[in-house]
């Protein structure tokens, strides 16, 4: 098998798409529909942490910085500059001011640009531009009111002062004598000394003085090898260098820049150590970079009595090392072009490493097992690292879910004669029949697939999807979002399929490469988002979230991201995505989804119907109070034509009383306002939506840490042990549906599972719960007028202090235009609107409820029971439990199944598989530490495990919990 080496996966130090960018032009106004996987998508190329070891910061080539705790390793906040096609916008420096204040970003755009970011807000505050070149260095001095700026080319370094809040800047020094790049820059620990390393081999050390730049001494501490990383030792006396293209580490006299010794690299038998750093103490020396370990991962070399002393040897990352830095705490931060980061923590049995690795499917090295079906429709490809056939799965983007890869589906071959493809491997060089294939400067081919009719094939490389006919000639060329890991043909020769390093998989038409089709499928297995280029998209539970629109705002602003969940009216379309594959083409899957729907063709875009954007002004970041309220200031942004109707506020995802603006907004659609909100006597999150016409907000999150006093026991479930008084009511509404005003549509177990859950639930009296209100309504006894006034006696009787719960169990169906309807006893298919419940009465009943909201469903029996009424298009859940438990309805969901699976139920169960796996786990089998406590997401574990046994596989439950809301015990096992 072919294997992947660092070459393959572009982990060159310095990327290769460090080329002057010309012109200065705005940014697109039109959005840019992005990934937003909770992690980076792209190499990570650079890292810097504030002096107190508080914050990381992390900038990558997919055009976004991250903002990470380095308590917890959470991502705080996704810093977005404007972006354009192709390289604008990729981000290749970072630094963060040493007290965390300000983050500075930089890398490739039309002005070579770097922004200044408030880091607790996430607000672009200044833009330094003008700059000659792509920017490939920043540090901050000590003292946070100097940035040396390090260039591409041989246009040196620039330096800029400010005051330390960076509302403005100015140019105060710069030396462009250079013949190289700069690779590395660091502030000496006084600030008095700027030290550069360049490509063209050269270490510079520069007096800084009122901003100002004077170079004092230059060397070149090794003929041949390329300097890149830099570090002050902790008395500035010593000035340790790493190299690119050696592995080794020169440390220097930090006055003449002459050699004071080189640290042993014993057992390093390749690559570079780019990346160095010291110990707080200066102790220890610290390297990593490209050299990989016999157990083929990346390593870092400790070195004692300052790089003098013996080598310990650690294994951090699976490919190339970005950048090292030690914390006061002794931990060594680092980041990998992996892309991950993470750091490394004694511990007095070693070495402890805390990844935070990226969330990336990992197409390398599959070429064996990346396979697509016949029709195209259909694909295999592994989500974890190496490529092995153990991790495989299967993605059907017909049926839309999750299933298994099949014996008959096809990997990609690289022909035989009359066509062979040769030397296609990280290769500049391919041949197709001993003849030439060119490619551009430095893009290398990576993976092959030749029809399987000698038609043509198909070339992946680091920068395109190529496509050829049988002669050899190209037909056409798209530009890979990332580094093509793996191409297809299906067997029809209509697609051609590729994985890249992104985690996106693309269908392209054959025909003549138009985009159709891509596929974001998570590592966990179960989350998945689907989407056209002109926006209509299909998602998994809870997986809506994970792809959506950038949209620019200028060059000085920071752009806005409209998750997808945000279009869900308009664009959540899985009847034209299912289409696709058959149509060859997403325009006719609308016309064909549109006339079976009964649909008027839409033409509008996602940027002309944006939904409001909160932005919190005061306080930033994490709130510390020992007062029951919590004075917010925010402002709230919103499209002329669609001004803010309402202001809504959860508090650990607890509905609060809702707030309504007055006045108008200002000429930019903007509104300022300031709301109390009452906060517990805990821990707690505080988030902040806005609606107008178009929908919701995102929500602006303030974390709120309780400094007063708690009450005397706080632990879930102990304070309802001590004093019932204390403990919650449970209000459940449960509907079950066996039996159907019409026999043909009736099922066996439903209303048995709505009174076996109501049981269960009910031995909580005074136990979790001070008390427990059921109302069943099974069978003659559910019509639609009896549901809704279920639904509306839950609304009204939950309060803050109590849990609301609703179980539906029986059919659900979707109407021609996708929208779900439960059907109760007098439904008719025919007459879903006037007959069924709907999804939107279930929304506005369990939103508006005060206390914790929770929904059981088990609605997608098997059609066949329907008898002979006629439906056009499969029950799809996915839409009702990802609107539901979106943050703004703040609705836990517990699912029977996802997508359009049928839900099982089986005499030999006495329920249907769903409920017989919940009420075990309720009454047990869900506390698996033995504390006598059953919280939601142990039962959500259970549940989706039991299923699974009981179903040989062929029924995956899903639990939903909208962000804000932390576990939470919903039962007590009486033992």
């Amino acid at each position: 098998m072919k294997t992947y080496r660092s070459r393959a996966c572009a982990l060159a130090l310095v990327a290769c798409a460090w080329n002057v960018f010309a012109g200065s032009e705005q940014p697109t106004e039109a959005p840019i529909l992005r990934t937003s996987i909770g992690s980076h998508s792209a190499p990570i190329r650079a890292i810097d942490v504030d002096s107190g070891g508080r914050y990381a910061v992390t900038a990558a080539e997919d055009k976004t910085a991250g903002v990470w705790d380095l308590k917890s390793g959470k991502l705080l906040k996704v810093l977005r500059p404007p972006m354009g096609p192709g390289n604008d916008g990729k981000l290749y420096a970072a630094a963060i001011t040493p007290d965390g204040a300000m983050v500075a970003v930089g890398g490739w755009s039309a002005d070579n640009d770097v922004y200044l970011f408030d880091r607790a807000s996430g607000a672009l505050r200044h833009r330094i531009t003008g700059l000659p070149d792509v920017v490939t260095q920043l540090v901050f001095s000590p003292d946070g009111k100097t940035l040396a700026i390090g260039l591409w080319g041989v246009n040196g370094v620039r330096l800029f002062g400010s005051d330390s809040a960076w509302h403005s800047s100015r140019e105060t020094g710069s030396d462009n004598h250079y013949e190289g790049a700069v690779s590395g820059a660091k502030f000496s620990g006084d600030g008095a000394r700027l030290a550069l390393a360049s490509t063209d081999g050269l270490i510079r050390v520069y007096k800084v003085a009122q901003h100002s730049l004077t170079l004092m001494n230059s060397n070149r501490p090794a003929q041949g090898r390329q300097p890149f990383g830099v570090a002050w030792s902790a008395d500035d006396t010593l000035l340790a260098v790493g190299f690119s293209n050696s592995a080794s580490v020169s440390v220097l006299k930090a006055d003449t820049l002459e050699l004071a010794y080189v640290p042993s690299a014993a057992g390093i038998p390749g690559g570079g150590l780019n990346a160095v750093a010291w110990t707080r103490d200066g102790r220890e020396l610290l390297a990593a970079g490209t050299w990989r370990r016999t157990d083929h991962l990346n390593g870092i070399r400790r070195w004692q009595e300052r790089g003098t002393g013996a080598a310990n040897d650690e294994s951090i990352a699976s490919n190339s090392i970005v950048g090292i830095h030690a914390l006061p705490d002794r931990r060594v931060v680092y980041a990998s072009a992996e892309p991950a980061w993470g750091w490394l923590e004694s511990t007095p049995s070693g070495y402890a490493n805390h990844s935070f690795g990226s969330a990336l499917a990992d197409f390398r090295n599959a070429r064996d097992t990346f396979r697509l079906s016949r029709d195209g429709g259909a694909v295999a490809f592994p989500l974890h690292r190496n490529g092995g056939s153990g991790g495989v799965v299967g993605f059907d983007v017909v049926q839309l879910q999750w299933t298994s890869p099949q014996a008959q589906w096809k990997p990609s071959s690289a022909g035989k004669a009359p066509m062979v493809v040769a030397d296609w491997f990280e290769s500049t060089m391919p041949t197709m029949n001993q003849r030439r294939i060119v490619l551009n400067e430095a893009e290398l081919s990576m993976t092959v697939a030749v029809a399987p009719n000698n038609a043509g094939f198909a070339l992946g490389t680091s920068q395109h999807v190529r496509y050829y006919n049988a002669n050899g000639k190209e037909l056409w060329r798209v530009a890979a979002p990332g580094t093509t890991w793996q191409v297809n043909i299906s067997e029809n020769g209509r697609w051609v399929v590729a994985a890249f390093s992104d985690g996106t998989l693309h269908w392209y038409a054959a025909q003549d490469g138009s985009e159709q089709l891509i596929l974001y499928a998570h590592p966990d297995g179960r989350r998945w988002v689907l989407w056209s280029p002109s926006g209509y998209f299909a998602a998994g539970p809870g997986s809506e979230d994970l792809m959506g629109w950038h949209l620019n705002r200028g060059k000085d602003l920071a752009a806005d991201f409209f998750p997808a969940s945000r279009f869900r009216g308009n664009f959540y379309r899985p009847d034209v995505i299912a289409k696709v594959i058959e149509m060859g083409d997403i325009q006719q899957a609308v016309r064909l989804a549109d006339a079976d729907a009964d649909r008027k063709p839409r033409t509008e875009v996602a940027g002309v119907a944006l939904p409001p954007v909160v932005e919190i002004l005061a306080p930033l970041g994490e709130v510390s109070t020992s007062k029951a309220d919590v004075t917010l200031r925010l402002v709230i942004r919103s499209p002329n034509d669609a001004p803010v109707l309402s202001v809504r506020v959860r508090v650990n995802g607890l509905l609060q009383p809702e707030t309504r603006l007055a006045g108008s907004p200002d000429t930019s659609g903007a509104f300022g306002r300031e709301i109390t909100v009452k906060v517990p006597a805990d821990d707690s999150e505080i988030q902040v939506f806005a609606e107008n016409r178009n929908g919701v907000s995102t929500p602006a999150v303030v974390p709120v840490k309780w400094s007063g006093a708690r009450p005397r026991d706080t632990t879930p479930g102990n304070s309802a042990r001590n004093d019932l008084s204390l403990a919650p009511k449970l209000y459940l509404l449960a509907v079950g549906m066996s039996k159907y005003r019409n026999a043909s549509y009736n099922l066996d177990f439903a209303a048995k599972d709505a009174a076996d859950f109501s049981e269960a639930m009910a031995l909580q009296k005074g136990s979790l719960y001070r008390d427990v209100e059921v109302k069943v309504l099974t069978d003659g006894k559910a019509t639609k007028d009896d549901v809704l006034d279920g639904l509306e006696w839950l609304k009204r009787e939950v309060t803050s202090r109590d849990v609301g719960i609703l179980f539906l169990a029986g059919h659900g169906l979707n109407d021609n235009a996708g929208n779900y309807f439960f059907l109760p006893y007098d439904g008719n298919p025919e007459q879903l609107l006037r007959t069924g419940v709907a999804q939107n009465d279930i929304k506005l009943a369990l939103n508006s409820i005060a206390g914790k909201a929770l929904f059981f469903i088990d609605s997608c029996h098997s059609g066949n029971a329907l008898g002979t009424a006629k439906t056009r298009g499969v029950v799809d859940v996915n839409a009702v439990v990802n609107e539901l438990a979106s943050a703004e309805n703040g609705v836990i969901v517990f699912a029977a199944s996802t997508g359009r699976q049928f839900s099982r139920e089986a005499p030999e169960w006495g329920n249907g598989a769903f409920t017989k796996a919940v009420v075990e786990g309720l009454t047990g089998k869900a506390d698996f530490r033995k504390t006598g406590i059953v919280t939601h997401k142990a039962l959500d574990f259970y549940v989706a495990e039991r299923v699974k046994e009981l179903t040989n596989g062929q029924q995956s439950p899903v639990s939903i919990t909208p962000s804000g809301i932390s576990d939470f015990p919903i039962a007590l096992v009486k033992r």
